[in-house]
């Protein structure tokens, strides 16, 4: 007799650990002041993580998974935020790991954090805006000015005058991998 062969459809998820509901709802005092993690978070080397400050419950909607409002002092690649964060729309995810006592200490002494990026203030135009801005104003290097918002999580920030940009943006076709080479013979 041959085995089954068992075939999932469907889209699978990377998620590992349990929602923010099931943490907080068998910690004492609902966990406030334990540190949970995001497992999705932990590919970076720097830490990431979230202590706890307070917890809501919220009324259950029907067809809807189990959600909890909970708002944290989170730590973001090794920069915590000035802020706190309110975590709502994702606590459904089971994807949360709460962190043991014992081993918050790994969490706390990484000091690593991640290096701020500095944007040029100008990039050049699309190729061919480019050409029908030079045939309109007769400029032979027409550029754009970069709009860049500010928030907490973007550790980038546009460079001041007179310093230079540590990320440079080209909107050519820069050079072709080795391997993708042999299709632009005769074209570069």
């Amino acid at each position: 007799m041959s085995q089954k062969v068992i075939q999932y459809i469907g889209r699978t998820t990377d998620f590992r650990g349990n929602t923010l509901w099931e943490i907080v709802g068998n910690l004492p005092d609902w966990g406030i002041g334990r540190m949970v993690i995001r497992n999705m978070f932990q590919r970076y080397p720097e830490p990431c993580y979230m202590r706890i400050l307070k917890v809501q419950a919220v009324d259950e909607q029907a067809d809807s998974e189990r959600k909890v409002r909970v708002t944290v002092q989170k730590t973001w690649r090794g920069v915590t935020q000035p802020k706190p964060v309110e975590i709502y729309s994702t606590s459904y995810k089971a994807d949360y790991e709460l962190v043991p006592v014992d081993q918050e200490h790994k969490y706390l002494e990484n000091k690593k954090k991640v290096d701020s990026v500095v944007l040029p203030t100008k990039i050049e135009l699309p190729p061919l805006l480019r050409e029908y801005i030079k045939d309109e104003t007769g400029d032979p290097n027409p550029m754009i000015n970069v709009h860049f918002k500010k928030t907490h999580n973007k550790q980038a920030r546009l460079a001041k005058d007179g310093e230079q940009p540590t990320l440079q943006l080209s909107m050519d076709m820069g050079k072709p991998s080795t391997v993708g080479a042999k299709l632009y013979d005769g074209l570069l």
